[in-house]
């Protein structure tokens, strides 16, 4: 007989576990070109170094003129003003403009120092060097005024700001060339288990597709973390700790999937907390499905075991796998989803693990949650078909007909279907 004792589940809160794998960890710090800076995290809080725009811009093509010329425009007594030649259009603010004249400009260039309106070429006569205009117009029509979008000393975005591609305009568009930034946590991610193959292949007792880790893999990289390698290791333990002894060197995160449990084949946990020298640890999760869910700290790697069940394998990235990456990328030891809000559909009753979070996958229609409350978590259809999932509360073991219920959507998985189209 294996001896059970070293492998039993002393769970944890999802809270305590963060902070055992994340204590004295320390995300790093590098500088960027900002051309590459979209999807990392803000290392420092970034201010403007100009006003934007740097000075007063027209906002259509057409004819800059000072205010007070045109006061007394309109469509039966239009003013007559001096077109000047040979102001370059996209050049005016080199000019000053003078008495009754008007200078052409361009949609999105300066206007001569001066002039405090543009008049849209449209709505003007032009005939041989005079504009008439037909209208008066108050100060700052069609202008864009100088610092009116960003100030000279202004804060862009404070330090744990995602750059996002519009952030990241606004960076280039502001002259600054580089920015201090959280680095992206490296990750590998295996499979575990002799039967475990990269083929393509149905399933069966001796080959079972290692397709846990592409999810994982996708799921990591579309919240920021650098997934260099996807590969199975077997139930052996001396492959198992050799293995990420050596990429511990380069990885800050080891995802392993499988070999958690307590078989006689499962060896993942008890070979790693023994042979790697783990400085803190847990084992299991009070959350289920997902119970078997642990991790360990390995100096200032860190080491994640996620369950096999294709459910268990993404309750285990909600909680942990996520918020840990997201710790590292500068964020925070958290995970922030969209969720909608909807009526149950029919009372449902989830009594198993009473004292734990459950997820529970659901599907919306019309306003209404369908809870799928006694599905098997080894099902993946939920997981790729589903609307979302619900989070049960301990101690709560009836959710009622009518009761409001909040459905969280974790991208890129679930299918959020839409209800509003643009056209």
């Amino acid at each position: 007989m294996y001896d059970l004792s070293r492998r039993l589940y002393k769970y944890v809160e999802p809270r305590r576990a963060l902070e055992i794998l994340v204590n004295g960890l320390k995300p790093s710090i590098m500088e960027v070109d900002v051309r590459k800076s979209h999807g990392m995290v803000l290392a420092e809080d970034v201010y403007s170094p100009i006003d934007r725009p740097w000075t007063n811009l027209s906002h259509v093509d057409g004819f800059a003129v000072r205010v007070e010329d045109v006061r007394s425009a309109s469509s039966v007594n239009p003013v007559k003003l001096k077109v000047v030649e040979g102001v370059d259009s996209r050049n005016a603010h080199n000019y000053r403009i003078g008495r009754g004249e008007a200078v052409y400009v361009e949609t999105g260039y300066p206007i001569p120092e001066g002039a405090d309106a543009v008049i849209p070429v449209e709505s003007v006569r032009v005939e041989e060097g005079y504009v008439y205009v037909y209208a008066n117009v108050g100060k700052g029509y069609n202008v864009t005024p100088r610092g009116g979008d960003v100030s000279r000393g202004e804060i862009i975005a404070r330090r744990g700001t995602v750059v996002t591609p519009a952030l990241q305009k606004l960076l280039i568009d502001l002259g600054i060339p580089s920015v201090k930034v959280y680095r992206k946590p490296v990750i590998m991610v295996y499979g575990v288990g002799d039967e475990l193959v990269e083929d393509v292949v149905p399933p069966s007792t001796t080959m079972i597709p290692n397709s846990s880790a592409y999810m994982v893999k996708g799921v990591l990289e579309y919240y920021g973390g650098v997934v260099e390698k996807t590969s199975i290791l077997p139930d052996n333990p001396g492959v198992i700790a050799e293995t990420i002894s050596q990429d511990l060197e380069e990885a800050d995160i080891v995802v392993t999937i499988g070999g958690v449990s307590m078989g006689p084949r499962d060896y993942t946990w008890t070979t790693l907390v023994e042979k790697l020298g783990a400085t803190s640890y847990f084992r299991g999760l009070m959350v289920q499905p997902g119970r078997a869910t642990s991790g360990l700290r390995v100096r200032d790697k860190v080491i994640v075991n996620l369950p096999g069940l294709p459910q268990s394998t993404l309750t285990g990235l909600v909680f942990i796998l996520i918020p840990l990456v997201n710790y590292l990328r500068g964020i925070g030891a958290y995970i922030k989803l969209p969720y909608t809000k909807a009526k149950n559909k029919e009372t449902t009753r989830i009594e198993k693990y009473p004292g734990f979070q459950r997820v529970r996958y659901v599907e919306l229609s019309n306003g209404y949650a369908k809870i799928l409350s006694d599905i098997d978590s080894y099902y993946v259809k939920p997981i790729a078909l589903a609307d979302g999932f619900t989070i049960i509360p301990p101690g709560k073991t009836l959710v009622k007909e009518g009761e409001e219920v909040k459905v969280y959507h974790l991208p890129p998985l679930h299918n959020i279907r839409i209800v509003d189209k643009i056209p």
